[in-house]
């Protein structure tokens, strides 16, 4: 399997022939792009993390970051938002971007360790969302229960200061006047069938029922001191139960067919 690294940048940073890699990438997996509006909203970032293929030391991958404050009364909340997102077929698996961005919450966190502090993603596939959904014990949307209201406003504030006009405050999505990019047919269509039994998948297509359109479903997820812990105890459970799911997938395969 092909490996990769991750390392985390400046937005500044990042030269032409850089710029123009991670353009590539993202043209071959979204529809709707311009160069002049990828580079736009590149210099709107503050960070950016990288994902390197470990032979070659091309970029394979990368996710742009942007910090945000808002005020709630005479309270603060910080945010730090993913914008553009990709990783190259190829890689598709590794843990390595989830590892690093949250490093990257974990060290935000720690410069302001009393300040509530959240995860902003907008998604226009199921699969992003899901990142969120089975990582953070405390998210919304969701489907096991209503968005409280603290939780609602905090959407509202922080999509109104990211997205102006085009955040939908009824339905949480988030229209823009022309596509900035939606994904390619077949990349991540959301699934029929048994998959769709995931009550995830299927509250995702309920909430952004456009999202093929490139519509973005609006969600947070906060980022406390317990969420590495969290996040390597799942990791350790799915691992140690792995051998287990298999030997219970053949013996389900060599059971035999009950005649009705």
């Amino acid at each position: 399997m092909k490996a990769m690294f991750a390392k985390t940048v400046s937005a500044k940073s990042i030269g032409e022939s850089e710029r123009q890699t991670m353009y590539g990438l993202m043209q071959q997996y979204y529809e709707c792009m311009a160069w002049d509006r990828f580079n736009k909203d590149l210099d709107d970032k503050d960070d950016v993390i990288l994902l390197m293929d470990k032979e070659t030391g091309t970029i394979k991958g990368f996710s742009t970051l942007k910090n945000i404050e808002i005020k709630i009364g005479k309270s603060k909340a910080f945010g730090v938002f993913s914008g553009d997102t990709v990783v190259d077929r190829a890689f598709w698996g590794q843990r390595v971007l989830g590892k690093a961005f949250l490093r990257y919450l974990f060290l935000q966190k720690a410069r302001r360790p009393f300040t509530p502090f959240y995860w902003i993603l907008i998604s226009k596939g199921y699969k992003t969302y899901l990142l969120l959904a089975n990582n953070f014990s405390e998210h919304y949307p969701r489907y096991e229960q209503e968005t409280p209201r603290d939780a609602q406003s905090l959407m509202d504030r922080f999509a109104n200061s990211l997205f102006g006009d085009a955040y939908n405050g009824d339905t949480g999505l988030i229209h823009f006047k022309e596509s900035l990019g939606q994904l390619r047919e077949g990349i991540a269509d959301v699934p029929t069938g048994t998959s769709f039994q995931n009550p995830r998948i299927a509250y995702f297509a309920k909430q952004n029922p456009t999202w093929a359109d490139g519509s973005e479903l609006m969600c947070i997820a906060r980022m406390t001191w317990s969420m590495p812990l969290y996040y390597v105890c799942k990791s350790w459970w799915k691992l140690m139960a792995r051998p287990f799911l298999k030997r219970a997938a053949l013996k389900s395969k060599n059971l035999p067919e009950i005649a009705g």
